[in-house]
């Protein structure tokens, strides 16, 4: 067999060995974006699920982005009667700047339903 041939064949053998072990690694790393969390820490002290508007606002600050919506959900009466009622569904961005994580909070009516932490925030 010819030399060069042999040469080519090996680091063709090299080269998939190499993409798939980066692959597993790269598989294997945690998937960024959004994650989940119970609380939220401010300089003024800690969020958590079922705190008020109130208290975020006192404890945190205002938000540096904030967006508002509508969303219909249906309540029950009894086993077959219910009605539709919308509620109004509030995203507060915090953004710690640069060296820390943003955290989106979901409020339902006034009230925290959900805590998120996302990308690095930036310099304002």
């Amino acid at each position: 067999m010819n030399t060069s041939l042999c040469l080519i064949m090996h680091e063709e053998v090299r080269m998939k060995s190499y993409m798939f072990i980066c692959l597993a690694v790269l598989m294997s790393l945690p998937m960024y974006g959004t994650a989940y969390a119970d609380t939220m820490s401010c300089s003024g002290g800690i969020i958590s699920i079922d705190d008020r508007s109130s208290d975020i606002i006192s404890k945190c600050g205002s938000p540096y982005f904030q967006e508002s919506y509508q969303e219909e959900v249906s309540q029950r009466i009894d086993r077959d009667t219910k009605y539709a009622v919308l509620i109004t569904v509030e995203k507060w961005t915090y953004n710690f700047g640069p060296n820390q994580l943003m955290r989106i909070v979901t409020l339902k009516n006034g009230t925290v339903t959900e805590i998120q932490t996302g990308n690095y925030g930036f310099d304002k």
